[in-house]
Parts: C-alpha cells; structure tokens; sequence
C-alpha cells in the first residue's frame, strides 16, 4: 500500500483517538477529526468515487478538511486528482480542464449547472470537455503552475514521487513538527505535501482552515491583525510560508512576542529569501528556515535545518535526490523526476531547473535566480533580479517590485509603491548592493490595468512584458501619463547611462 495511507492506517489502529486534522469543512463548520474517524470518511469516499468509475477529478474549493479527504480518498482510490488554484483566471481554469481531460468537476463550479451528486459536502458536477488528453501513465496527482508566462503547465506526478518527498521530509522535521498551520492553498503543492502528508506520516495535527481565517484571501492579499489572531488561536509549532509572509510574519511577531514562542519550524520558500529576513527573523525568536523546490521533483529538493543549517543557503539536498550543476551554472537534480509534463514524458536523466546555482563543500545549495530572467547590462554584468527584488523585500514591503534593465548601463525598478521615502530606500537598497547591480531609475506604475497585465495569476512578473512597456514608456516619456513616473537614482552606472 502506498506509504502515505499505510501511515493512516497504522495510526488510526494504534492511537484511533488522537487527533488528525483540526479546522473547518466545506460548509465552515468547525471540526476535528481523530486518525480513526479520518481513515473511516477515507475509506467511504474512496469506494463512492470508484462506484462513479471516473478517470480524473478537479477540485477547486478553499482550504478545508474535505479537500484533504477527497485528496486522499482520490489517492486511495487510484483516481488522477488535479487540484485548481482558487486564483486562477477564468481562461487558465478552462485551459487547466482541458489539457487534464478531466470527467467530474468537485467543489466551486457555478458555471457548470446542476450537480448529479455531493461528496464530502462538495458538489459534484460532470465535465466531458477533452477525453482524449494525453495523461502520462502512472500519474497520480496533475500539478499545475502558471509560470513565467501565465499559461497553466501541467505537471504529472506518482504516486511514488510524492511518497518520496513526503518520508525525506518527515525524517528531517520529525523532531520539529507537532501541530501544523496550513497557511498556502492546498492545491499548491508545497502546503499539500507538507501541510497533509508529512503530519499523516508523523501521526500529528494539522490545522486547516480556510485562507481568510488566517488572514490570507486570493494569491497576494492579506490581513496581519487575522493572521495573528490564527497565530493565537492554534498556536502551531510549524508553518510554511513565502518570503512575503515571513515578513507579515515578523510584523506580527514586533506586536506580539508571544506569538513565536510556540514556533519550532518556519519553512520559507516560493521565492529567493534575502539573508537579512531569515536574520530579521531570527532575531524575534523566529525560527525560518530557507528551502528550496520545484513542481517537477515533487516540491522540495533542499532544506534548511536546526540542524543542519547555512543562513544565506537554500539547505542541504533531501536524502532521496542529487544535483550537479551544469557548465554555465544551471542547477541539475536527479532522483525523484516528475513523470513529464501532460502529453510530455521526461528522456532525460537529468532534470533541468531553469536555475542558476551554487553548491559549496558542504552541500549546501544556493538559488541565484531563474537563467531565463538573467540580465546582462551593457558593461557586460551578469545580475539576477530575483537576488535584488528579494533584498528590497525588507525595505519596501507590500508594493511591487521589479527589476529590470536587459542591455542597459544601470537597472531600472518598476514598483506602485507610493511611499514618500522610496528614493532613500531605493538609496538604501544600492548601499548593500555591488555597484554593478544599483537601482538608477525608478518607473512609477499606479495604474492596475498595467499590474493586471505584467503579473501571472500567483504574482509573477512577466518580465518580457514589462521590459517592452518601459521600452514604450522611455520613448514616450514627454507625454503626459500622471499613473505614471521616472525618477533616476544617481550613481555612476545611472550618469554612464546618459553619456
């Protein structure tokens, strides 16, 4: 039997009573369900779905104790489960559905009629759009990720892809994890392995609420007076969260002390972390670790640790995978490859990141930025935005913030900050950065149809895009445009730039 379920079996017989998964489900009832009782509503939703004799499911609800059963219950099952971000466009759910061919819609469809039944509180629909989809064989769970572009990949993963993430990870957190707060959507797959399955593995509790309960609501708004009221509440031992909100996370901490006291892991990845978060952190009792991971090794590939751990590095390799790193520097990983893309099987033994790496003496892994986003200036630089953007993290939260200038002396900035010191922390921001990576002009962007364009459905930026609009905007720049400003940044990149 697969790992993951032969965990809930052996804890459901061995301590039956103990406590699963705490939250809410579908309707917003308040819950918990004992291993016991969670084996039992498994079991049952498990034969209901293969008494329907469907090939794939997409479930597309918040956060709740029945997408946790469906998820499991799918994998009991043996039936393709392809989880839909609640913040995906409407064109990227259509495009979502048909590329996975799916046969029954789960959850929030309010487009699709009359449902022919409910499971687990969630109405049930039938969507017949694509049944010749290309599937890959073996395929478990179809992860999609909108990417640079904002056209939603589909990633096949095994069953045995996502067991041996699951158990690497439990063997190095458990020690750690003891009560855990689901903060991501579980159709992302970072939360759904860590967040369900390695506390399944662990015999431990999860809390699972949905996203508004802990202060988060779509893929980039949020509420620190909730999230700290959740902090509170369920006093969990270990989150995983995003640099963004390991910086929310910090700003309640300032108000709260207390509310770290109980934190024993905080895993933070999603984005390069700059060192001075991890050390902000730190220094309020908080104990965040960077990792790092992608979709097609199963989420993560690298960990901090307590004990095993570098500040500045995205940790050490998980046991059950090793990397090299390619002449120009991009990160290669082998070992536990995803299937393939959807109709796309994985030839190589290799798995190309798309990330440029380093690897020192000790192991230790360190994300320099995406290849593709590289930005060669005109003196011949080599700089990753990525690295920038997550300095400017601490300096100038909750506004956009670009990087860009491919080609040019110095680097451009593009943010809807309105804040009246930004040129001193832009300033600031260039005092810690080599002088070949210093901001020299800031682009002013208040206008949300432009955000609306240049950022993928989770808040990537299309960088592509955004160089080309301030291409438009330099050459266009007598016009009058109040939604939009320049200011530059004096250095002696900014005044090589006018020569």
């Amino acid at each position: 039997m697969n790992r993951i379920l032969s965990a809930l079996h052996q804890h459901a017989q061995q301590k039956p009573d103990s406590i699963a998964f705490i939250g809410h489900n579908a309707k917003q009832e308040k819950i918990a369900l004992s291993y016991q009782q969670l084996l039992e509503k498994v079991e049952a939703t498990a034969r209901t779905l293969r008494q329907w004799q469907v090939q794939r499911i997409a479930l597309k609800t918040e956060n709740s104790l029945d997408w946790v059963i469906i998820d499991l219950a799918a994998m009991h099952a043996k039936i393709v489960l392809v989880p839909v971000p609640t913040f995906f466009s409407k064109a990227q759910v259509e495009h979502l559905l048909y590329e996975s061919g799916v046969d029954v819609c789960l959850g929030d469809w309010p487009t699709l009629g009359e449902p022919f039944a409910t499971l687990s509180h969630l109405p049930a629909f039938v969507y017949l759009a694509n049944p010749s989809a290309q599937v890959l064989p073996l395929t478990q769970k179809i992860t999609f990720t909108s990417g640079s572009t904002g056209t939603p990949k589909g990633v096949c993963l095994s069953d045995e892809n996502m067991q041996a993430v699951t158990l690497a990870i439990a063997e190095k957190m458990s020690a750690q994890v003891e009560r855990h707060l689901v903060m991501l959507p579980l159709s992302t797959l970072l939360e759904n392995i860590t967040g369900v399955y390695v506390p399944l593995v662990l015999g431990v509790t999860s809390t699972v609420v949905c996203g508004s309960e802990v202060g988060l609501t779509g893929s980039s708004q949020f509420c620190g007076a909730t999230f700290a009221l959740a902090l509170q509440q369920f006093q969990p031992s270990s989150l995983v969260l995003t640099p963004a909100l390991l910086l929310a996370l910090i700003e309640v901490v300032k108000q709260s002390p207390a509310l770290a006291l109980p934190l024993r892991w905080v895993a933070v990845g999603g984005a390069r972390v700059a060192p001075q978060l991890i050390d902000a952190a730190r220094q309020l009792g908080i104990p965040a670790f960077e990792g790092y991971g992608l979709s097609e090794s199963a989420s993560v590939v690298s960990m901090n640790t307590p004990q095993q751990n570098k500040p500045g590095s995205c940790g050490q390799v998980l046991s059950h995978l090793q990397v090299s790193l390619a002449q120009d520097g991009e990160l290669l990983v082998k070992g536990n490859t995803a299937l393939g893309y959807l109709g796309e099987p994985f030839s190589h033994e290799w798995l190309s990141t798309g990330d440029m790496a380093t690897i020192d003496d000790e192991g230790f892994l360190t994300i320099i930025g995406r290849k593709k986003n590289l930005i060669i200036t005109s003196f011949g630089r080599n700089v990753a935005p990525e690295w920038i953007e997550s300095q400017a993290l601490a300096l100038i939260a909750h506004h956009r913030f670009v990087v860009v200038g491919d080609g040019q002396a110095g680097l451009t900035a593009v943010s809807d900050s309105p804040l009246p010191d930004l040129v001193t922390r832009v300033q600031q921001l260039n005092s810690v950065l080599p002088d070949y990576a210093h901001i020299t002009q800031l682009w002013l962007v208040s206008d949300i149809h432009c955000w609306q364009k240049w950022l993928t459905a989770n808040g990537r930026p299309k960088r592509l895009a955004i160089e080309s609009a301030l291409q438009e905007a330099r050459l266009a720049r007598h016009t009058t445009n109040p939604q939009t400003v320049f200011i530059s940044i004096p250095s002696f990149y900014s005044m090589a730039e006018e020569l």
